[in-house]
């Protein structure tokens, strides 16, 4: 009779491990027991027709910030209806948020926050600013021991506190590096973007046009040229976020010719689908950093993408209500930063990756599923369909048109870049080890769902 399971979903395309196959998937409890041939018998207490779909890992995405107007909540309620099952937001900079504790006790707040409300499972990134520096020897160790791997760090915004010097940047690298974990960087020249926005504040200049200006490509591809130099004296493994030009893909290019350091990149739809004449329409409300740049940016990152330059793609989901973007219109350089896109970042990249043949599934999956397991110390319980991996899996309906929202139903952030754009493929089936989380875009479990993922090497 063959194996039996608690559940089976049969005749969908499965893709995973860089192939799309017609196949069966087995589950029993929490985790996946069998991926078979279609052809292949078994027996299960129930059976989940996939016919005409695709299955897919569930989605992790890699890069968003839970600390503004949408906190772990209602985010994870978002990602549940799009088919993403881990979340690893970025937080930190815990005096920026009222906070006054050490850092590792800070992080535990956050794990039970997440464990409390989330209907996902997540794992955390940690940003240090300039003050943390001081006492890494003792804070990387103990949030090491939580599970939390992975560190981040600004090379601009002095201003803010948040500017790390070169000597600063390889005291961490080479904690970081016994500490066998990771360390990513926002990598733009600090001393050169506050230079012009000074200048261009001077003058008067302040609309959503000079933003742009004052961040050059050059101060992010210099910074990725110069973080990179540093991690490879200090035998650090790096991450890249959000890259955003042609430039920076060309260090990554040489860097990658060298083969003389480990390290991974990403970038986002923003940097994909968005220039910089986004501004005509949306003011500074479409302010983010590192800023939206040109077309031919766009094509570079597209090409970057499909050649695997690129390792992974996240939202960087980070909006603020627009009662407090909006009054900032005309005043670029005193708006808030970021824009939202959690929700869209699974149909964007099937509508205008897959669909528009700028690339392929197996490499979707890749960027958006198993990438981020690996890369982040969740591989191979996340990020891929495989005996022994959680059960978490997204059915999606390929042929299924909508059109993009100003709003999300369970988001309280307010407006979209996306509005407007029409998508096509939606889930049908969600699932979190082994249980149904969202159901043709509804949530269907309770806050608490989710799990903290501790990260492992």
């Amino acid at each position: 009779m063959g194996i039996k399971a608690d559940k089976a979903i049969v005749g969908g395309l499965v893709v995973t491990g860089g192939v799309v196959k017609p196949a069966t998937i087995l589950i029993a409890g929490e985790k996946i027991i069998a991926v078979l041939e279609a052809k292949d018998k078994f027996a299960a207490l129930e059976t989940i027709d996939a016919r005409g779909k695709l299955v897919l890992p569930g989605i992790i995405d890699a890069h968003l910030h839970s600390v503004y107007i949408d906190r772990i909540d209602s985010l994870s309620r978002a990602a549940a209806s799009e088919g993403i099952t881990t979340l690893i937001p970025y937080v930190g900079a815990v005096k920026a948020w009222g906070v006054d504790k050490p850092m590792a006790e800070a992080m535990e707040d956050f794990i039970r926050e997440g464990e409390q409300t989330s209907l996902v499972d997540f794992s955390l990134h940690c940003t240090l600013l300039a003050n943390d520096v001081t006492d890494c020897e003792q804070s990387i160790p103990a949030m090491m021991k939580l599970g939390i791997v992975s560190f981040k760090v600004f090379m601009a915004y002095r201003k803010r506190g948040m500017m790390l010097a070169d000597e600063q940047l390889l005291k961490l690298m080479t904690v970081i590096a016994e500490q066998k974990g990771l360390l990513a960087a926002h990598a733009e020249n600090g001393a050169l973007i506050d230079y012009m926005e000074d200048y261009f504040t001077a003058r008067g200049e302040e609309e959503p046009k000079y933003y742009a200006a004052s961040h050059p490509e050059l101060s992010e591809a210099e910074s990725v040229f110069r973080f990179l130099s540093l991690a490879r004296t200090a035998g650090c493994t790096v991450y890249l976020p959000h890259l955003s030009t042609a430039k920076s893909i060309e260090v990554v290019r040489l860097f990658k010719k060298w083969d003389c350091l480990k390290f991974y990149t990403e970038t986002c739809p923003h940097y994909l689908l968005l220039d910089d004449t986004t501004f005509a329409r949306w003011g500074s409300t479409a302010k983010m950093s590192p800023p939206l740049r040109k077309a031919e940016d766009c094509q570079a990152l597209w090409r970057a993408v499909a050649e695997r330059v690129i390792d992974v793609v996240a939202s960087d989901h980070a909006g603020s209500h627009s009662s407090k973007k909006e009054p900032q219109w005309d005043k670029v350089f005193s708006a808030p930063n970021g824009i939202p896109g959690m929700e869209c970042l699974v149909p964007l990249m099937l509508q205008e990756g897959f669909l528009q043949g700028r690339t392929t599934l197996p490499k979707i999956v890749e960027q958006l599923c198993e990438n981020p397991a690996r890369i982040f110390g969740m591989y191979p319980q996340k990020g891929l369909i495989a005996e022994g991996s959680d059960a978490d899996i997204a059915i999606f309906d390929p042929a299924r048109q909508r059109i993009l929202g100003a709003t999300h139903p369970e988001l309280k952030i307010d407006y979209s870049l996306y509005e407007g754009m029409t998508v096509t493929g939606a889930p049908d089936l969600v699932f979190l080890r082994g249980e149904i989380v969202a159901q043709e875009g509804i949530p269907c479990v309770e806050a608490g769902n989710g799990k903290f993922v501790a990260g492992k090497y």
